[in-house]
């Protein structure tokens, strides 16, 4: 608080401390809830910071109502109106509150109160005067706390001036060595001298010996020598005040030279700051002869007269520290620096090192509020000591003056800092050694404790200044005055070698302070504790840390006899045992901390002794010190955990084990000195765990090594159960520890359900193709896919119960209780518990667990809470692989720097993340990912109606049964059913399909028999989408079965779901459960299909003259020409002329074959069959199976018979018969299909049209099968058929088709008539002009450059004469001949004339030969063909295009007759 920000500071009874006479002071307070021991009250007045000034107490005015009553009441007697009956209440108890503390601290210099809450604007009457009303905070203004500290600040004020006035009188001050009576007190502390009139404080009173005067008489002990100056003008508090007093008064007062003019001053105005007119009165009681004092040894040079002077000196000193106290900086530099002289020339050096001590202080606080200050001559080492002070027979006046002008000129604050700092060192190391010079001599040597607390100090002093550089800046300062926290500031200018003070030179002085063994030390074992405690804290600022080990040890070395003998005494007081544990009574009166068995105030232990234990911890490399440890706390996920075991992996590999242990074991030690329940649960954790191994082996294996016999761990595990069951019996909850194995979890796996349980997952592209029916030209189905067994894609239900196993590893020797283990799950509600089973001893052991998932959603297992006995619950990760930590591949780090990480001067780019470069190293922690969807019901198998299951069938025949389903959920209905098959056929074919080097033809026909025959069909009542199994009821399903070879047994396979809403709607995955019936089936041959065969037919064969009618040909012809299909023409079949003339009807071509089919009855029984031909193929894509017109031929076989069956059907024309041959699956498609076997294209090219041509033959043709005994009916399989070359010839029509015609010339009506006896056989005259016209039609896509050739010649001839046509046949014009371009669907015509030149049978043969390829578009892109990627891949596969050429099958023929014939 500075005076100058706080005008109410004034008060006139302060005239000494006044805040007028230097503006520029700061008050500085210190609170503190304890008083501090008697060991360090006995250090004052030689160090008034020891005892407090203040005692404040704190009060609640909301206790008393009658606090808000006004001072002006006119009933003062009820001052609460409102409680008329108790006027009284609570005004006692205020009363006898400031009573008590005033008789409980009588040395305190002000005793106040203070009343917070209160309402009243005055005091109330019944108050005390030093009552202080504070307002509650809703009415507090910002300065109202400031104002009351400033009223506190004026009352101090004031009773500091009563305290200097009574120093002043004292005619010395003792040394703090020699003050101690026999009882303990201090003797100038003493209360022996009665009617003081300083009865406020029994230390103001003179003191009543005086151990360094002479004579052992009473009087003597209060004889003084003749001063040679009066004790008023002897120094800076002679000067008159200035505010009473101009400066010119100064030493105007002549100095007493008798006796009793030297009582009268010393009693009147003794050494005051004030003039005569001084308020306080001479007590009239004051004993004359006890300031008589003897005149033995008279002179300047006298012993009385050097007593004399040391004691004026010392009570300067003392003045000086009351003005330093009171913010009066200038004035204790004046009294400080006058006693320091006094003192050094006196060889007082106790009191000269203290002077120096607080000047440093001083100077010091001028620094730090930035005024600009002197530095005192007195303080330099290397002055003159003449030159200092003067003889002790010189006039103090004058050496007052001769100091003041000693002084050098006022300078900069810069400057003066800088000089400052300079000095520091020096004047320290000065101190000390006047310190040491003071312990030489006998009853004036310093405390132990005040001279380490001194050490210590100035230690810290010189480690704000190493920590900066060297230089004490403006947070130097603040650490130092304020204790903030200091912001060490990274060296990049100055090197560390290169600061001075060195850290070894204040280490060195900081040992100074270390004390003696606790023998022969003088200090009570706080002392010592508090000691230790500091020289620690400054190693830890100089980043010595082992030099701090050494004294921590010694630290707890020390605490344990204070522990036991408060113990004991402790115990004594409650009337118990100490073996009952007086800690365990402290926490159980809401005392948590270990400090509590001490008896320690808060002040002394301010952060307890958990938090040094902890760490004592860090210093040794200890991992998992509960400072740096911590609580864990349950929402810990598994990355923090992973860190701390990185971090505790590092810790391992530093320091030495066997140390750790041994510190660990003094630690569990001294906890139970106290004993400290949870301390020596946590240490003894602590010690399992730096003796564990720390890693996770791998499955059975050995390698695992516990740094503690197997005894001890059993004693410790044992330690922590009995710990626990002493403290429950005391009624102490929640004590527990942290368990010591971080790797107690290595996995966690579900248990595969039965397979009707598991879920199979979907996308909602399946529902969309199980919603139209079909699956689709595609050989993968879905729906065939088994639920799977993998764990990690487990989907589970909510509501239902799951088995999960849990491996536990224990790599120690002694069993351990788990009292229980819920599983960590995060994102839906999920239950899964435990409780009350052992883990065997060095062992990875297996528990099960169930768990119930309440909600749908993702659940997300992380690890597991396990709540071992003794220690708290706390969350495990899961590390199912095996893990062990890696030395690092290059050292980065040396000693304690590996262990406490990088200091704090390092700049922030240079500091290593903790995790950064560990993490391939680091354990991978497991997280379980599972899909929780809503609750599904359950299907169970009531009946099928086959019997044992089982299922007799013919080759092509189709069969029913039934299966019926019972849905046993209690509350969830089905709405979702899907019904697929599985059957030996299929697979055997699926097998077959997995051949790369199948060719693609058999590829082909396989996947047709995947896709489009299935084995098994659903008959379906209703629409699938509509069918619902309500929870409890029934559902029957129709199954059809088809007889196919290699069916030996089937799998129907319902899926099942309950959706929730309408398929459609299905967006994303959704999951369906698996009931499977197994089906045997057992097929027998019916009718099978041998030695199929096609053959050409005449091209007579159905040609009619006219159009529409039946074939009308003279018979004499036909038994003249013997065609082999006369015999079909003749026959007497309607339905066959019913499909000749439905073929004519169509525009159907006249070509036709005959196809040929062995077939063998291989059943028991006779079969009739039927076999049904259409009159033309469909598209390859349509998928209409429209047999309107067809004709049907029909056989009865006998059992074991083979019946061939004729077939007659047209021949067939392909656009492309060259095409790819394609594949059904999608996993078989590709851009460009080629053969896998190297064949050449000619052989390709012949495979490809022997595909398209079965596949156009299976589309005209179908056959059935029926047994008239019992009914039994099926279908032939008719697929068996395989084309051969000669086959792909017989039932092909070319893409030229030749037409002849010959008409005459003579177009009269007496003409010659030219008579068409069959499709190319005409009847002409002899020597009559006759034209033979050629018709070339285009049937392919193409168009066609032709180039015609015609052959006639003799039929029935041998070829060379054959060719003589000379005078029996002639032409006119060419028999070779280009024609124009044939477009696609279109023809040309080529007219040749002719003459018979004799009667006979001639022959004309015709060639079409293409003259060149032309280019074409086609229909849909109007691009060229030719060229494209298509068309360069097709030549790669079968050749390059190449020139055609067409033939006449049957050529035209011409009978030459005369007219008689």
């Amino acid at each position: 608080m500075r005076f100058a920000e706080s005008p109410s500071l004034i008060d006139r009874r302060a005239d000494m401390f006044s805040p007028l006479a230097w503006p520029g002071g700061t008050l500085l307070y210190h609170f503190s809830t304890s008083l501090p021991p008697t060991s360090q009250l006995s250090l004052s007045p030689f160090e008034l910071f020891r005892e407090p000034l203040v005692v404040i107490g704190i009060g609640d005015a909301a206790e008393y109502p009658w606090l808000a009553t006004s001072r002006d009441d006119k009933n003062p007697q009820n001052p609460h109106g409102s409680d008329p009956e108790d006027p009284d209440a609570g005004q006692d108890d205020i009363q006898n509150s400031l009573k008590s503390i005033r008789e409980q601290y009588p040395k305190a210099y002000l005793h106040t109160l203070m009343m917070f809450d209160s309402t009243a604007s005055m005091r109330h009457p019944v108050l005390p005067e030093e009552t202080i009303l504070v307002p509650p905070v809703e009415q507090q203004k910002t300065t109202t706390m400031k104002t009351i500290v400033c009223d506190i600040s004026s009352m101090l004020l004031a009773e500091m001036t009563t305290l200097a006035r009574s120093i002043q009188a004292l005619p010395t001050v003792p040394s703090p060595a020699s003050q101690t009576n026999t009882n303990g007190t201090p003797s100038w502390a003493s209360s022996d001298i009665q009617g003081s009139q300083f009865g406020r404080r029994n230390s103001q009173v003179p003191i009543a010996s005086r151990p360094e005067s002479p004579g052992p008489g009473q009087k003597e002990l209060h004889r003084m020598s003749m001063p040679v100056l009066p004790s008023s003008a002897s120094g800076p508090l002679a000067v008159d005040d200035p505010r009473a007093a101009s400066p010119g008064n100064q030493g105007t007062r002549t100095p007493p030279t008798t006796f009793d003019e030297m009582q009268v001053a010393n009693s009147t105005a003794p050494l005051g700051r004030t003039n005569s007119t001084s308020s306080k009165p001479v007590p009239a009681t004051r004993d004359a002869s006890a300031d008589r004092v003897s005149i033995h040894g008279f002179g300047s040079g006298g012993v009385g007269e050097r007593a004399r002077n040391k004691g004026r000196g010392r009570v300067s000193i003392v003045i000086g520290s009351l003005y330093l106290c009171a913010g009066q900086w200038p004035e204790a530099l004046r009294e400080l620096t006058e006693g320091a002289a006094r003192a050094r020339s006196l060889s007082d050096h106790l009191w000269h090192a203290k002077a120096l001590e607080n000047i440093l202080v001083c100077l010091l606080l001028f620094a730090w509020a930035g005024m600009d200050f002197q530095i005192p001559q007195v303080c330099n080492p290397t002055g003159d000591k003449s030159s200092g002070t003067k003889s002790p027979s010189h006039t103090p006046s004058n050496s007052i003056t001769d100091v003041a002008a000693i002084v050098p000129p006022p300078t900069s604050h810069e400057l003066a800092l800088e000089n400052l700092n300079s000095l520091i060192p020096d004047l320290v190391n000065m101190i000390l050694n006047i310190y040491n010079r003071a312990s030489n001599f006998s009853g004036e040597s310093l405390p132990p404790l005040a001279f380490s607390e001194c050490v210590i100090r100035f230690s810290k002093l010189l480690t704000a200044m190493n920590l900066s550089a060297g230089f004490l800046d403006e947070d130097a300062l603040q650490h130092l005055v304020r204790n903030t926290s200091f912001r060490q500031k990274p060296r990049l200018s100055v090197p560390r070698l290169s600061v001075n003070p060195t850290r070894n030179d204040i280490a060195n002085m900081l040992f100074r302070a270390l004390p003696a063994p606790s023998d022969g030390s003088g200090m009570s074992p706080t002392d010592r504790v508090v000691v230790l405690a500091g020289v620690a804290s400054v190693l830890s600022a100089l980043g010595l840390q082992r030099k701090k080990a050494i004294v921590m040890r010694e630290f707890v070395t020390s605490l344990i006899p204070g522990l036991v003998q408060a113990r004991k005494v402790g115990a004594a007081e409650m009337g118990v045992h100490p073996a009952a544990g007086l800690a365990a009574l402290n926490m159980a009166s809401s005392s948590v901390s270990g400090a509590g068995a001490l008896n320690l105030g808060e002040g002394e232990v301010e952060n307890g002794i958990d938090e040094f234990l902890g760490l004592l911890g860090r210093i040794y490399g200890i991992p998992g010190s509960k400072a740096s440890f911590g609580h864990r706390t349950n929402a810990e996920d598994s990355k923090t955990v992973v860190e701390e075991i990185l971090k505790m992996s590092s810790l391992r590999s530093f320091g030495s084990l066997s140390l750790k242990l041994d510190v660990l074991r003094i630690c569990i030690n001294f906890c139970e000195a106290l004993p400290d329940f949870n301390g020596v649960l946590h240490f003894t954790a602590l010690l399992l765990r730096v003796a564990g191994p720390g890693t996770a082996p791998k499955p059975n294996s050995t390698d695992v090594f516990v740094s503690l016999p197997r005894d001890e761990q059993a004693r410790l595990y044992a330690n922590i159960s009995r710990t626990v069951a002493a403290a429950n019996k005391l009624g102490i909850q929640h004590i527990h520890t942290e368990y010591w194995d971080d790797f107690l979890i290595r996995g966690i796996h579900i248990v595969e359900e039965a397979t009707h349980l598991r879920l199979t997952h979907h996308k909602s592209t399946v529902m969309k193709a199980a919603s139209t029916g079909k699956d689709g030209p595609f050989l993968h189905n879905p729906w065939i896919k088994r639920p799977t067994s993998d764990p990690e894609s487990v989907v589970l239900v909510a509501n239902e119960r799951y088995r999960f196993i849990i491996a536990l590893q224990n790599p120690y020797d002694f069993e351990l209780e788990v009292e229980s283990l819920r599983i960590a799950a995060d994102g839906v509600e999920f239950e899964a518990l435990e409780q009350y089973f052992i883990l065997g001893p060095y062992r990875t052991q297996k528990f099960p667990i169930n768990g119930v998932a309440r909600s749908s959603g993702t659940l997300t297992i992380s690890g597991c809470y396990v709540k071992a006995a003794g220690c708290r619950e706390r969350f495990f990760p899961i590390f199912p692989e095996p893990w062990r930590p890696e030395n690092e591949a290059k050292m980065k780090k040396i000693g304690l720097s590996a262990c406490l990480g990088a200091p704090l001067s390092r700049p922030a780019s240079a500091v290593e993340p903790p995790t950064e470069g560990l993490s391939s190293v680091a354990p991978k922690a497991e997280t379980l990912t599972y899909t929780v969807i809503p609750e599904q019901p359950l299907l169970t198998l009531v009946n099928v109606s086959l019997r044992q299951g089982a299922l007799m069938i013919l080759e092509g025949e189709r069969q029913r049964f039934t299966i019926t389903l019972k849905n046993t959920s209690a509350s969830t209905a089905v709405d979702f059913v899907h019904l697929t098959f599985q059957d030996s056929a299929r697979a055997a074919i699926e097998a077959s399909t997995s051949n790369r080097d199948l060719p693609a033809a058999e590829l082909h026909e396989l996947e047709v028999q995947l896709s489009r025959y299935p084995s098994l069909k659903w008959i379906k009542e209703q629409d699938e989408e509509t069918i619902s199994i309500q929870p409890g009821e029934s559902h029957v399903f129709e199954i059809e079965v088809y007889g196919r070879t290699r069916l030996t047994e089937a799998l129907v396979q319902f899926d099942y779901a309950n959706l929730g809403k309408r398929r459609s709607e299905i967006k994303d995955r959704f999951f369906t459960r698996q009931l499977s019936v197994p089906i045997s089936i057992t097929v027998n041959a019916s009718v099978q299909l041998q030695r199929p065969d096609i053959l050409p037919l005449s091209g007579d064969f159905g040609w009619s003259s006219e159009p529409g009618s039946p074939p009308t040909v003279p018979t004499a012809s036909l038994s003249n020409l013997e065609d082999p299909s006369s015999t079909l023409l003749n026959q007497n079949d309607t339905h066959f002329q019913a499909f000749l003339r439905h073929q004519r009807s169509i525009g159907a071509a006249n070509d036709y074959c005959m196809l040929l089919l062995d077939l063998r009855n291989s059943w028991p029984n006779p079969l009739s069959i039927s076999l049904q031909v259409r009159g033309s193929a469909l598209d390859e894509d349509s998928s209409d199976d429209s047999w309107d017109h067809f004709y049907t031929v029909d056989e009865v076989i006998q059992p074991g018979h083979v019946d061939r069956v004729t077939v007659i059907f047209p021949k067939i024309h392909l656009e492309d018969p060259h095409a790819s041959v394609p594949s059904l699956n999608h996993a078989n498609q590709r851009q460009f299909v080629v053969s896998a076997s190297k064949i050449s294209p000619e052989a390709e090219r012949a495979t490809r049209e022997a595909f398209w041509y079965r596949q156009a033959l299976l589309k005209l043709i179908r056959g059935t099968w029926k047994e008239a005994s019992n009914g039994r009916h099926g279908d032939i399989e008719l697929r068996s058929i395989r084309f051969s070359p000669r086959m792909v010839e017989a039932i092909r029509l070319d893409d030229v088709d030749f037409q002849m015609t010959v008409t005459s010339d003579d177009q009269s009506d007496t003409g010659v008539e030219v008579a068409q006896l069959r499709r190319a056989k005409f009847r002409v005259p002899v020597d009559e002009f006759l034209t033979l016209k050629t018709t070339i039609y285009n049937r392919s896509q193409r168009p066609i450059s032709p180039l015609l050739r015609l052959q006639p010649h003799l039929a029935g001839l041998p070829h060379e004469v054959a060719l003589d046509l000379d005078k029996r046949f002639s032409w006119t014009g060419v028999l070779q001949r280009k024609l124009p371009v044939v477009q696609p669907g279109q023809s040309v015509d080529s007219e040749l004339g002719f003459v018979a030149l004799c009667a006979g049978v001639f022959e004309i043969g015709a060639t079409v030969d293409e003259i060149e390829i032309l280019d074409y578009e086609e229909k849909s892109g109007n691009r060229q063909r030719s060229g494209t990627g298509a068309s360069v891949m097709q030549g790669s596969v079968l050749g390059e295009p190449r020139l055609r050429s067409w033939y006449l099958k049957e050529p035209c023929t011409i009978v030459a007759s005369r007219n008689d014939d």
